[in-house]
Order: C-alpha cells, then structure tokens, then sequence
C-alpha cells in the first residue's frame, strides 16, 4: 500500500511533484521550469506513474500531459481520483487544447488546474506551488481536526455521540469546499479558453453570472450577475423572446442534460446581433436541476456568409439554366444542320471535312453544357437517377459506338462476359462509359487500340478502359477526379480538350449508383480505369431482366 503524502508542516519546505510527459524535449522543459521549487521526478508514460503509486512515496503533486501514448493523463488523473490513498493528491493537466469542452472534460476527469501549452515557466511553478499549498493545508487541518478529535476522545468518553457529530460535519465542510473550489475553477478556465460569453444559472435565484468573455457583444461587465428574466427582456429581440423562454422553462422541466436556442440578442452598441446559446444542465438523482451552464456566441457573420452563398447558389443554378437551355436550342439546329449537309452527295473533300468539324465542335460544347449541367447539380445536392432494367454489355456498346462516330480513325477492342442484367440510369452509365473512352481518345497513344472489357460476376459488373500512352503523374493521381482536373494532353490535342469535368462526374455517377471508381497508370502497363457496379443501386429495387 503506499504511503499518504507528508503534510509539510514547514512552509519552506520543497515539494516532490511527479510529472508524466512522454515528449524528452518537453519533459526537460517543465522539469527545468519546476526544478527551482520542487523536486521533480518524470515518469514517460502514465502506466509506470501508477505502478509507482504502489510501493514509492506518493508526491505533493501530479504535472499529467493530457495526451500521453498508452495511459493517458486523463485516465491516470481519473484512476487517482478513485483510488482512495491518492484522491487527494492535486493534479495539473497540461494541454494545448483549448476549447471548452475539452477543459471541462479535464476537470470533470477530477484535474484541479489547467495550464494551456506552450506555457510561462513562472506561471507553471506559480500554480503547482498554489495547488501543493492548498493541499498541505488541507492535510493539515485534517490532522489537527483528527488531533482535536482524538483529544476529545481521550477526555470526553461520555460525549460520543457529538463527536460523531462533528466528525460528519467536518467531512461534509470539506466536500463542501472541495466542490466550490472546483466549481470556481471550471467556470474560470472554460470562460478563458473561448472567446464566448460564459454565464451560469442559479436556479435558488433566478440569475445569471456572466464571465469575461464576448466583450463586443456585452460590453464590460460592472455587474456579473443579473436577474435572468430581466436580462433577457432588455438584450433579446421581442419577437423571439417568447421562444427562448418557452425552450428554456421546457428543457428543465425535461430529463434532457442539453439546451440550445438560435436568436437575436442587442449587443452592447444597440445592434442586433445573431446568436447561438448552448447549455449543459445538471441535475442531482432526483433529477433535480442544481446547476444550468452555458455560452453565448455571436453568429452574425457566419449566418450572412451562408445567407450570401445560398443566394451565390440561386444565382447559379439560375445563370447555369438560362445559359444551357438558351445555348442548346442553337447548338442543335447547327448539329442538326452539319449532320443533313454530311448526308448530301455533292460535297467534295474539303467541304466534308469542314463540315465535320463544324459537327465535331458542335458535340463537344453540348457535352460541355452537360458537364457544367451536371457539376452545378452535384454542388447543390441534386443528381437524380432515372432507374430501370438494363443491359450493361449493351450500354457500353452504344457508348463505345457514340465514339467510334467521333473518332473514325481510333480502334476499340471490346469484349463483354457473364450476365450484364441490373437496374440503373441507363443514360447515366452511357456518360460515364463515354467519359472514360473520350478521357482515353484525348491522352492514350493514337495509334494503339482502346480496350473495353465489360464482365458481370455475381452482384456486380465491372467496366475497364485501358489504353497506352504516357502514364498519370503520381501528382495528379490522388486529385484526377476532383472538379476541373486534367492531365497534360499533346499539343495537337488542345481542340479537343474538355473542361476537366468528365472524371469528376463519373466518380459522382459511379457513387451515386453504390458502386465505385479506380484508375491505375504505369509506364509498362499503360492507363486502366475500373468501374464497379452493384448490379441494382441501393436506391433501387431489382427489377426484371431487360427483354
């Protein structure tokens, strides 16, 4: 069993503190900054600190880093706290987290103190001193109550009963001032680390206690604790007073532990401001409410930032709808044009060739406009799929067919196996086909042949585009389906370049349908993009076999 610590009667006397720290660099940092006034032993991971506790004598204090491999500082604070030899040992915790639900979780853990990384040695040594101090006098009074009591046990005999009494007095004084003590400390730590408005709810009284935080919204604070009720007339909007009220008497009249409300609140300036509160309300084992805190933040300038994206958004989707649907009624009628003028028997070569690039052109912006189509749907959550029976063997033969129009001059190698029967978009699976064999015809080698294997095995089919050429940098690899990625073509292929779309929405197609997208390219091996599909989308229900 260890020993308790000394009480140290003498005020001069130098403190042992145990400190856990697994980083040398910091550890010989803190131990240098403590080394002036205490004796310090580092312990580089918190298993060997609470071995330690078993046959060392305990020390006045424990320095924890809050995250340590293994045991945690966290977890040994916790495991001090419930072992009754060391439960009255202070502990430090070391961090650099500062948020406040970090700091509260430390002190709920049963740290007394918080010191933020990187920290000031002087006010380092400045804390431990104080918390050693408050525990030497702790003990102290501790022995001379017992002292007292052991007198009174000697002398008085007679009087047991009272001296029970008072025993039960002094452990619950005690307790008393252990939670107060703790109390004031959460509240002051968690004000510090956040820049919102702290404030605690007295329910004997009805107030509110303000810390020092949200001075831009409250203003300096001559008097830290307020009537609620009155508070909240005079700085919340009228017309969303009646709301707070009603959420706030609900969630303490509830078993929930959580309150949040949205709304307008007058800053200091007169100005109404948008604020969100959020509160923890505890409560005893009668689920009584004892204690209600929360913080107050200003959310003005993220709520109009996200109001001017979703008018960005509109103006978008409205721009993109009137520029698509105005562009391709010419678009056809050139494309319509260009295909009855290639029919016609009295062109000689040249007039054809123009012809069909005018026709070339032409199908290259309509699959633009159907990119830009489908990347400002997919920005806005909207990519409906139009689902049916269909065969996937078919699918990829339209599309390879679609591109051997474009491309007269180029090979496809096309082999399908197994059942290709499912349930998808079918256009959407065409797009996907002809994005991947239009991404091969722009960068594989123009004068080896494109393979496209399709094969259905079980609940899936898989689509491979393979072709050879120069491999993908492994730069682009982890990007090549984000928006407006493209590999660096030839130099004769600039026409023919797309906006950097094309993958991006057959990643967005592929995952849409449950399936996924994946792309290998190697000097040796060439370029292979590989797709596979749930033979029925998680949206859909299977349906018959097509025909």
């Amino acid at each position: 069993m260890p020993s308790a610590p000394p009480t140290r009667p003498d005020p001069a006397a130098r403190p042992t503190v145990w400190l856990l720290e697994d980083s040398p660099t910091e550890a010989r940092a803190t131990q240098a900054a403590l080394a002036s006034a205490c004796d310090v032993t580092v312990f580089p991971d918190g298993a060997a600190l609470v071995e330690a506790m078993g046959f060392q004598q305990l020390p006045d204090a424990l320095v924890l880093d809050r995250e340590t491999p293994g045991l945690t500082g966290l977890e040994v604070c916790a495991f001090v706290r419930s072992t009754p030899a060391t439960a009255r040992i202070p502990v430090l915790l070391l961090t650099s987290h500062q948020r406040p639900e970090d700091v509260i979780e430390g002190l709920g853990a049963g740290a007394n103190d918080y010191v933020f990384k990187p920290f000031r040695p002087q006010e380092l040594v400045a804390r431990v001193l104080g918390l050693v101090h408050w525990s030497w006098q702790q003990r102290r009074r501790e022995t001379e109550a017992t002292k007292e009591l052991d007198d009174s046990r000697q002398d008085l005999s007679d009087e047991q009963a009272r001296r029970t009494l008072a025993e039960s007095t002094l452990v619950e004084v005690r307790a008393a001032e252990l939670r107060a003590w703790n109390s004031e400390q959460r509240f002051r730590l968690a004000a510090r680390a956040t820049q919102d408005a702290i404030w605690e709810w007295t329910p004997q009284t009805d107030t509110l206690e303000w810390s020092s935080g949200g001075r831009d919204l409250l203003g300096p604070l001559d008097e830290p604790r307020v009537p609620r009720l009155d508070w909240w007339r005079r700085h919340i909007h009228p017309d969303d007073l009646a709301a707070v009220q009603r959420g706030f008497r609900e969630a303490l009249d509830g078993s929930g532990d959580v309150w949040r409300s949205s709304h307008r609140l007058r800053d200091t300036h007169g100005a109404w401001r948008e604020v969100e509160e959020h509160a923890l309300i505890v409560r005893d084992a009668n689920a009584r409410v004892v204690q209600v805190v929360g913080a107050l933040r200003d959310v003005t300038a993220r709520k109009q930032l996200e109001q001017e994206a979703r008018q960005r958004g509109d103006f978008e989707r409205q721009l993109i709808g009137i520029v698509s649907h105005d562009l391709r009624s010419p678009l056809s009628s050139v494309l319509l044009s260009a295909s009855l003028l290639l029919e016609r028997e009295n062109l000689d070569d040249s007039q054809q060739q123009r012809v069909h690039r005018i026709r070339t052109a032409t199908e290259r912006a309509v699959r633009m406009i159907r990119d830009l189509l489908d990347f400002t749907q997919v920005r806005h959550g909207d990519f409906p799929l139009q689902l049916q029976a269909a065969d996937f063997h078919a699918l990829v033969e339209t599309a390879v067919e679609e591109a051997q129009t474009r491309a007269p001059g180029r090979v496809f190698q096309v082999t399908s196996t197994g059942d290709g029967a499912g349930t998808w978009d079918a256009d959407r699976l065409v797009q996907v086909v002809s994005n991947l064999l239009g991404n091969a015809l722009t960068y594989g080698d123009p004068a080896a042949p494109i393979q496209v294997r399709s094969q259905g095995t079980g609940d899936t089919v898989v689509l491979e585009v393979h072709n050879e050429g120069p491999p993908i940098s492994p730069e682009l690899l982890p990007r090549l389906f984000a928006p407006l990625e493209r590999g660096t073509a030839h130099q004769g292929d600039r026409a023919n370049r797309s906006i950097g779309l094309g993958l991006f929405i057959v990643r967005q197609v592929v995952h849409a349908h449950g399936g996924t997208v994946s792309v290998t390219s190697l000097p040796e091996a060439g370029t292979t993009f590989t797709v596979r599909l749930p033979r029925h989308s998680p949206a859909s229900r299977p349906g018959p076999p097509p025909g």
